[in-house]
């Protein structure tokens, strides 16, 4: 009979490295939002939200399953990884290379989303520019005194 002693190191690896697949996929769908936003592809866009939200909860769940694992062993649940690394009896390099692809994977995600809200903003202000423009045109039509209305049809209003 095989008896298999689980010890918080190799819970800890356990719930880390499910962590890292999640963040992997929620960077995997960044990318491809970056190329929704250019093409605009608002309804792909929309999809890849809702699959990046599914990701975030579970992301969330595996965060609480972290806190209860360190609850349960004693250790505060705001204790830096890296100060539990150091304070694990057996070999730890497998936890020090989780933390660092963690540590990477994450700034590589968080660069990638602060790329598609700066992409999403300058669409907005794009499309917000061209509303302006066109609000304008149609705004000199009407009634009121001809001596101030254009006489050409320019889309600038320049003077020279």
């Amino acid at each position: 009979k095989l008896v298999i002693k689980m010890t918080f190191g190799n819970e800890l690896i356990g719930i880390l490295k499910k962590e890292l697949d999640v963040i992997v996929e929620l960077k995997e769908l960044a990318l491809e939002k970056t190329d929704m936003i250019i093409n605009n592809k608002i309804q792909d866009l929309d999809k890849t939200t809702r699959e990046e939200e599914k990701l975030v909860n579970s992301i969330g769940l595996l965060e609480k399953e972290r806190e209860e694992l360190l609850n349960t062993w004693g250790v505060a649940t705001d204790t830096p990884i890296s100060i539990i690394i150091e304070k694990i009896p057996e070999d730890n390099s497998e936890l020090i290379n989780l933390k660092d692809r963690l540590t990477k994977e994450m700034e590589e995600l968080s660069l990638r989303n602060k790329l598609n809200q700066d992409l999403i903003r300058e669409n907005l202000d794009w499309i917000d520019f061209n509303m302006n423009l066109l609000t304008n045109i149609h705004g000199q039509a009407g009634y009121g005194d001809k001596k101030n209305q254009s006489s050409t049809s320019s889309i600038f209003d320049r003077k020279v």
